[in-house]
């Protein structure tokens, strides 16, 4: 449970700096770039991603 806050407390503290230092919205940081290491080992194995 405090690990959790711990990271909870960093990624506040890191948003406020950012906030205070006058950062631009940067959208890469809050978007998902591309499939996961799930999906890519499922394409390596040669397996379907849809089970048709």
């Amino acid at each position: 449970m405090t690990g959790r806050f711990k990271s909870l407390f960093a990624h506040w503290s890191r948003r406020l700096k950012r906030q205070l230092a006058g950062e631009r919205y940067h959208p890469e940081l809050h978007y998902m770039r591309g499939p996961g290491p799930k999906t890519k080992a499922k394409l390596a194995s040669g397996k379907s991603v849809r089970g048709s």
